[in-house]
């Protein structure tokens, strides 16, 4: 256990390697150039084939990753599918739900994270016998892959997962990529996920097969991260508990049995390459009502898997083409007055060869025939006029420092992409491998590369050689006939069964939960001890605060506030220090804007959106009177900076949030820079104009994410205009950004005059709050160095410091009372549903009811718990939970990919009854399973360096003492069914009554209708919406004015911040 106030250890004694444990034998043993002390080692079994990597990165977490190498020829989707019903159940444990009593596992990507060793080794022999010999039960098959239901609807979970992707622009282009690249000979050519025309013939023995040819030990490497467990403790329990029951089964053949093929390395895969003669052209539509933008993908052969130094030069070569507004390729297609796409990405496959892609989003519709023309021209120029050697070593360094840090905040991710793309790709006897970690040798070859070289590689592999063009176009025509072939087959379904065949139909379904849902006997259950809490080795983190009005009378006693303190500076602004072991320091301002005398606020916080996009790309005058251009401001801080980012909702909902990380000698630097940015820049409106265009531009594919609109109207709905939050969502730019347009070329010098009074309010200096995060004992000048940039700020007293601004504060009136109001929005691209349904819950992380709410939600959230059963068991949906958005004061179950919303919300309503009338129990197994799941949730909020760091600025923020997050895990300890069962009355069961909760959903066209009715018949006001033009919703059945919002963002990425 390390103490709060101390950092762990990261210069211990390395752990020993051994070179054979049982019949495992050392393949590989290295130490990562790119992070200090951290050992890598691979082995593998000698009777069995199977592979162990492990890697001793720094973590209180075990994190581990199983990789299957699944090859397949056709659009089944049977690689998918296993991901999907392996965990159902295992010769040993026949029955859904008993990895999850035990730790947390994500079944489709086959990963597994404990809160240390204990629990990781008692897991894996379980883990690993349903992964090599699960039951695949044609009840699994029923609910989790495919259905037909009573009212002659389509389902189950991949099912309902896959018709919201099938129809996206990006998987129909990368379809057809595949399809143009590779002969049917080749695996790559697969849509692995499955084609929903292939879901609905597809049967169980098909899948059995499937997993007998490939679910075998020598295509298999487990790959292990963190110190905290010891590898020859993992070999020894993977020799005396996995082996010997593969030895069983007949597997034990050696690492390769005699007709075994290879995947992709020995079929015929290897034998039938991607093939692109001569350039080539491909047209797919996509279905959208909107056809103003679609998207472009233009893609070349690359490289051998293994030549690490031509593909690293090449991904470097897309980055300096295209990764800030003065990269050659921005500067002509993209920060300009009618810009050409919002967005250039260049990424490269990990096959053999590798494809690499140029990805251009929101392209106008005039210009996707001829702009690819126009880009290869372009990338001609740049090989053929010389790349820029000074901004190429600046890069250089940059991106390897990128990688340095990578490893103190996410180093299990970086490791096991290296390494499952060896497991696919990589010599048997681990060379390659070993060669690929020799990273920093890469970086300083490819620093003595001169610019012809550089531009013999362009030339080489984007001019001269053949591309393939994907030309994504939006069509309204193919969006109405997705509507109607989804009534069509609804149709088919009932004259081909009948009403008898349909009831049929449905009485499978309910018999395949029923199986499916048989209760794990307890003594199963019992075998496994729920890992001890205490043994989880957290991360210290030292706090200090900076002299002045960040301190008060219980201020931090350690070194780092020592030193601090030693600096002597009393500053004029609230600066917390967080004291870590790190090669790097990241600032991170976080401004809660200010009203403005004289100006509207709502009418000022509308403009954040322009104000961020443009933050970085605006003329800038520096302290000492230097004025820079916006293209000298870009290439300076991409030379003295790792990175720089603006932006709202984190680690706060209404605090804008500027961040800078710098190697820690360049502290002053960043500090010099931050204040520069802040209050040195200066507005012009063509700036303001391109990015405002940019946004505008970029609009359209956002309103195609179904759960973003889903957010979005949930946000609108809850707050005040004067939110900073909303000022952000996608509704609110989409009425804004056209309007700003217009007022900035009528009024130019008020719109000046408007960002000017922005910037006031923004940096209020009594509103700030600054984080400092990194090696704080090795700053010469913590506190001082601030005192020397911002001298503008004049001292102010602490009773003056303004309180943090939460969201709870910007609640409109139905954030404040939530009742009767249901918004569904219809989506022309999506086939599923994306539902919010909320009501109010605590708003304080200390509320008397949290502990046990925390405990509720970790019960009905479990993996094969309350909810998985109800609702994804039934094939009502992908997922769905209840969670919470503490800041705002509001608590939620939101609905993910679901062929029916309505449905979706009846059941979970049916399981809440249930519940509260006591007619389901809660067993104390399942209470104290949810517990250990939020030990080990807890422990990844803190499972890095940088992650204890925030962690403790975040609880500063919320008034929250140090280490809160652990303090509220220790409160859950003695939560019991009683306690469950009555915030479950109170809180969660007013989210399915309609007098207490209100709800945005959006729904694909098909099934609007239908759903938009079911809850006006429970009581709901419901408006319909559909998206037409930019800024304009259509459809309103009530007349009433827009109701949208939201934070962009992904599943999880539009809701950071806000969840608990």
């Amino acid at each position: 256990m390390v103490a709060p106030n101390d950092a762990m250890d990261v210069d211990a004694a390395p752990i020993a390697i051994p070179v054979e444990v049982g019949d495992f034998k050392l393949v590989v043993q290295d130490e990562l150039e790119f992070a200090k002390g951290v050992q890598i080692a691979k082995w593998q079994s000698q009777s069995t084939g199977l592979k162990v990597v492990w890697c001793g990165n720094e973590s209180p977490l075990v994190q581990g990753y199983f990789s299957v190498v699944t090859e397949i020829f056709d659009d089944t989707g049977r690689p998918h599918t296993l991901e999907h019903l392996v965990f159902l159940g295992s010769e040993k444990y026949p029955y859904k739900g008993i990895l999850d009593t035990i730790a947390n596992t994500t079944d489709t990507t086959y990963t597994i994270a404990t809160a240390g060793e204990e629990g990781f080794l008692s897991i894996l022999p379980v883990y690993l016998d349903h992964v090599l010999y699960p039951t695949l039960t044609s009840s699994g098959f029923v609910t989790e892959v495919h259905n037909i239901n009573g009212k002659g609807e389509d389902s189950g979970v991949v099912y309902a997962e896959m018709s919201g992707r099938e129809n996206g622009s990006g998987d129909l282009m990368a379809l057809r990529q595949q399809r143009a690249l590779y002969s049917k000979e080749n695996g790559l050519r697969s849509e692995t996920g499955g084609l929903m025309e292939a879901l609905r013939v597809l049967k169980v023995e098909e899948i059995r097969d499937y997993h007998a040819s490939r679910y075998v030990p020598q295509n298999i490497t487990l790959i292990v991260n963190g110190r905290s467990l010891n590898p020859t403790n993992l070999l020894n329990t993977i020799t005396e508990k996995v082996i010997p029951s593969i030895a069983r089964h007949g597997q034990a053949n050696g690492p390769h049995p005699q007709g075994w093929t290879r995947p992709f390395v020995e079929s015929s895969t290897a034998k039938h390459p991607p093939q692109l003669p001569k350039d080539r052209t491909e047209i797919v539509e996509f279905p959208e009502k909107n056809e103003e933008v679609g998207e472009l993908m233009i893609s070349w052969i690359g490289v051998a898997h293994n030549d690490f130094l031509t593909d690293l030069a090449l991904e470097l070569l897309g980055v300096y083409l295209t990764d800030s507004a003065v990269s050659p390729l921005s500067k002509e297609f993209i920060e300009v007055d009618e810009p050409s796409c919002t967005d250039i990405t260049f990424y490269a496959s990990s096959d053999h060869p590798s494809v690499i892609t140029a990805y251009l989003s929101s392209v106008p519709f005039a210009e996707l025939d001829t702009l690819s023309t126009r880009f290869r021209d372009a990338l001609s120029r740049v090989a053929k006029d010389g790349i820029d050697m000074d901004r190429m070593k600046s890069l250089l360094l940059r991106q390897k420092l990128q990688l340095y840090e990578s490893m103190e905040t996410d180093a299990s991710e970086v490791i096991s992409q290296v390494v499952v793309t060896d497991g696919i790709w990589g010599a048997a006897n681990g060379s390659d491998l070993k060669e690929s970690l020799k990273v920093d040798s890469l970086y300083e070859t490819l620093g003595g590369w001169s610019a012809a070289q550089w531009g013999d590689l362009l030339k080489k592999f984007h001019v001269d050689a053949p591309a393939l063009t994907v030309v994504g176009k939006p069509s309204a025509a193919l969006a109405k006939k997705i509507k109607e072939d989804a009534k069509a087959l609804i149709e088919a379904n009932k004259a081909k069964y009948g009403p008898e065949g349909l009831a049929k139909l449905q009485k499978e379904i309910e018999e395949a939960q029923a199986e499916n849902d048989k209760p794990v006997p307890s003594e199963i259950i019992r075998q496994f001890d729920v890992p001890d809490v205490a043994g989880i080795e957290w991360i210290g983190v030292q706090t200090a605060r900076s002299g002045g009005v960040a301190q008060d009378a219980a201020k931090p006693k350690n070194r780092a506030q020592e030193h601090v303190d030693a600096d002597g500076a009393e500053l004029p602004l609230f600066v917390q220090f967080d004291h870590i072991d790190s090669a790097f320091i990241q600032i991170a301002i976080v401004l809660f804007p200010e009203a403005v005398p004289g100006f509207d606020a709502a009418e000022l916080r509308a403009l954040l959106p322009v104000f961020m996009d443009a933050f970085f790309t605006l003329p800038v005058t520096r302290a000492d009177g230097t004025q820079l251009s916006y293209e000298e401001v870009v290439k300076q801080l991409d030379a003295e900076t790792l990175s720089y980012s603006i932006n709202v909702n984190s680690p706060l909902q209404e605090g804008v949030t500027l961040r800078m990380k710098v190697p820690k000698e360049k502290y002053e630097v960043a500090i010099a820079w931050l204040r520069d940015l802040l209050y040195g820049s200066t507005f012009t409106t063509e700036r303001l104009k391109i990015s405002a265009t940019k946004a505008l531009q970029g609009i359209p594919a956002e309103k195609r994410d179904g759960f973003e609109v889903s957010y979005a109207t949930y946000r609108k709905l809850i707050a005040e205009e004067t939110s900073t939050a909303l000022a952000l969502n996608l509704l609110n730019r989409a009425e804004f950004l056209p309007a700003f347009l217009e007022r900035v070329k009528e009024d130019p010098e008020g719109t000046l005059k408007r960002f000017e009074a922005f910037r006031q309010g923004l940096t209020d200096p009594r509103a700030i709050r600054v984080h400092v995060k990194g090696d704080i004992l090795s700053l010469p000048k913590p506190s001082s160095s601030w005192l020397e940039h911002f001298k503008r700020i004049e001292p102010f007293p602490k009773e003056k410091l303004v309180p943090v601004k939460r969201s709870k504060d910007v609640m409109g009136p139905l954030g404040r009372n939530p009742a009767k109001k249901l918004v569904i929005t219809g989506i022309s691209s999506i086939e599923s549903c994306f539902a919010y349904h909320i009501a109010k819950g605590p708003a304080s992380r200390t509320h008397e009811d949290q502990a046990a709410l925390t405990v509720a939600r970790a019960v009905l959230n479990a993996m094969e718990g309350f909810l998985w059963k109800f609702i994804r068991g039934s094939g009502l949906a992908y997922g769905a939970s209840i969670g919470q958005d503490l800041e705002s004061g509001l608590i939620y179950y939101r609905v993910f990919k679901s062929p029916d919303s309505h449905a979706a919300f009846l059941a979970a309503r049916d399981l809440i009854d249930q519940l509260v009338a006591g007619k389901l129990e809660i067993d104390d197994l399942t209470i104290e399973s949810a517990k250990s799941s939020l030990a080990y949730q807890t422990a990844a909020k803190e499972s890095t360096i940088n992650d204890a760091a925030n962690a403790s600025f975040t609880n500063m923020l919320l008034g929250l003492p140090p280490n809160f997050g652990r303090k509220h895990l220790a409160d859950t300890k003695d939560i019991t069914a009683s306690d469950i069962l009555r915030v479950i009355k109170t809180w969660i069961a007013p989210i399915f009554r309609p007098e207490s909760s209100i709800a945005s959903i959006a729904s694909g066209l098909a099934k609007m209708d239908e759903i938009a009715s079911g809850f006006e018949k429970l009581g709901y006001e419901v408006e319909k919406r559909t998206f037409d033009d930019v800024g304009e919703e259509s459809g309103s059945e009530d007349g009433s004015g827009s109701e949208s919002g939201s934070e962009t963002g992904s599943e999880s990425g539009s809701e950071s911040g806000m969840s608990e």
